[in-house]
């Protein structure tokens, strides 16, 4: 079997050029392993997951299709999907150019900053082309791609889910749960088709509209892609919401991935499951000891929340990944503990093969609600299944006290009745491998993350960082090691060098035409913002008001 990898890549604005270019340098690394003649069979590398927030869902809609389909697309480093969207097409000129005409295609200034159309038009020409000019060409699979791709996005839902929960002692509450996702399995055979990448492609869009800066996106969605559990009745089936950015609520989707792994493996083949993370944060710390009361204006308060919020959607599934690996750790401690014990004959099998048989029968028995207290129901996993999974997780156990023994029974029961207990049965371990960055080395940055957009030459700087950062992880001695991903035999290509003068790059650094540029964007968006609002007072209050109002909050930004 080959090594299975799944993708979780973070919401990044512009720094999307950054997580291009990590996601070039992998696809080309396994790309020239997977072809090498002294790669084994077992040592092949798969992707089959891919999950993504905000500009994050767009990357891994892209990277699906293309490996799925379209792989004769990769043709070098700077001519490819990845590249083309996040360095060549999406700038700032572009997003700039709103049409705010009543036309269908207009683009009030009530509902974005930015222009969505653009956004629509190229996550159109990227993931649904393929399907409006007649027959549809033969699929070009890529070599890291697995035959079916389990693809997730996280979506802010602004209309909401209701959930159900009973209250003591009568009565419910009703919990509006917003955070929402999409994910669809992908295949080779089954999937190419202009309805399931229109769906994937409106969810992309849908999860990188940033609230203010995009529009928000409608789509149907239908019952059966929520938790039934608790889920209270809808009207109609499918149901039309109303969506934002998903990287508000899930900036950093690692736990989907774990959860689409878990639908594929079933917590089998463990040892050949890898994970990786890609996000332009993470090695900077959001922390700041000079807010203080005294300059907590609405501008500072404004730009500090937008960093606050960020921060508190990103890494918490990592956070939780690290904690649940330390409590595995522990079991499998546990178990080799156990494991010695038998084998010294310290633990005696026959009676600890009777206490742990007693034990399952409890622990694989639905309890009876015997109060009024409800209790969860237990997870489906048959005792026999439990076992011969145990067996395989813990074959070199096994096979040290013997296949078939009873001191083997004894061990592979005493560490399920652990497992179980601890309700550690859904749980794995979860190599993570994190290709993230610190901001000072990105040009990208700054005006959350927007930044990048203003020159071409920024984008191009994060996406060279971006596959110099991966071609460190990917060529790091770490990843060779006994039950590592790697080692991975490939050869790094040319990269252009790094202007270092752009790191770090400040607001205040840009060059002048690039300051009038975004100033003159911002100020065309409020005066039609306050033209659809006020209609033919907006003129007056454009120059005695708007106009000055506007240079002076762009002054104050452009010197922050």
């Amino acid at each position: 079997m080959p090594k299975r990898l799944a993708i979780t890549i973070a919401g990044a604005v512009s720094l999307g050029s950054y997580e291009a270019g990590v996601l070039y340098e992998v696809l080309d690394a396994i790309h020239q392993h997977n072809v090498s003649p002294e790669t084994l069979d077992h040592e092949r590398i798969e992707v089959d997951v891919l999950t993504g927030a905000s500009s994050g869902s767009m990357t891994a809609a892209i990277v699906a299709h293309k490996m799925l389909y379209a792989a004769n697309e990769f043709r070098g480093p700077y001519d490819n999907p990845l590249y083309n969207v996040w360095v060549k097409q999406i700038d700032l000129a572009g997003l700039m150019n709103t049409v705010d005409d009543g036309s269908p295609e207009s683009e009030s200034a009530l509902r974005s900053i930015f222009s969505s159309n653009m956004v629509e038009r190229i996550a159109a020409e990227t993931l649904t082309a393929r399907y409006t000019d007649g027959e549809i060409p033969a699929p070009i699979t890529h070599v890291a791609a697995a035959r079916s791709i389990s693809i997730g996005m996280t979506l802010t839902n602004m209309n909401g889910v209701d959930y159900g929960y009973d209250m003591h002692p009568s009565g419910k509450f009703v919990f509006t749960r917003h955070e929402d996702q999409l994910t669809r399995v992908v295949s080779v055979e089954g999937t190419d088709n202009k309805e399931t990448w229109e769906e994937i492609r409106d969810a992309a869009v849908a999860s990188g509209a940033y609230p203010l800066a995009f529009r928000a996106k409608e789509m149907d969605r239908r019952r059966s892609d929520y938790p039934k559990s608790n889920l209270e009745p809808w009207t109609d089936d499918p149901s039309r919401f109303t969506f934002t950015d998903g990287g508000v609520l899930q900036n950093e989707p690692l736990g989907m991935a774990k959860k689409l792994v878990d639908a594929i493996d079933h917590h089998w083949h463990n040892k050949s499951r890898f994970f990786m993370f890609v996000s332009p944060h993470g090695k900077n710390s959001n922390a700041d000891s000079s807010f203080r009361e005294v300059n907590a204006d609405y501008f500072h308060i404004m730009r500090r929340l937008a960093r606050v919020l960020l921060g508190q959607s990103e890494f918490q599934d990592w956070v939780a990944a690290v904690e649940m690996n330390k409590e595995i750790a522990l079991l499998d401690a546990r178990a080799a503990e156990v494991a010695e014990k038998l084998r010294s004959g310290e633990l005696k099998s026959a009676s600890l093969k009777r206490t742990a048989d007693g034990l399952l029968k409890i622990l694989f028995t639905q309890p009876k609600n015997g109060s009024a207290r409800r209790v969860a129901k237990i997870g489906p996993e048959t005792l026999s299944d439990a076992r011969l999974r145990i067996e395989h997780q813990y074959h070199e156990e096994i096979e040290m006290l013997g296949p078939g023994t009873f001191s083997a029974e004894a061990f592979r029961d005493t560490v399920l009745a652990f497992e179980k207990a601890a309700n550690l049965g859904g749980r794995d371990y979860m190599r993570i491998y994190g290709v993230a960055v610190s901001e000072e080395l990105l040009a990208g940055a700054e005006l959350s993350a927007f930044l990048g957009f203003f020159d071409e030459r920024y984008r191009v700087h994060d996406y060279d960082r971006g596959r110099m950062v991966a071609r460190g992880v990917l060529t790091d001695p770490a990843l060779s090691e006994p039950g590592e991903l790697g080692p991975i035999r490939y050869t790094p290509t040319h990269t252009n060098p790094i202007d270092s003068t752009l790191n770090g790059l400040q607001l205040s650094q840009l060059p002048s035409e690039e300051q009038q540029m975004f100033r003159d964007g911002i100020k065309k968006r409020v005066n039609e913002l306050v033209r659809d609002l006020i209609g033919f007072w907006s003129y007056p209050a454009d120059v005695v008001v708007i106009d000055p109002v506007m240079n002076a909050i762009l002054n104050h930004l452009f010197r922050e």
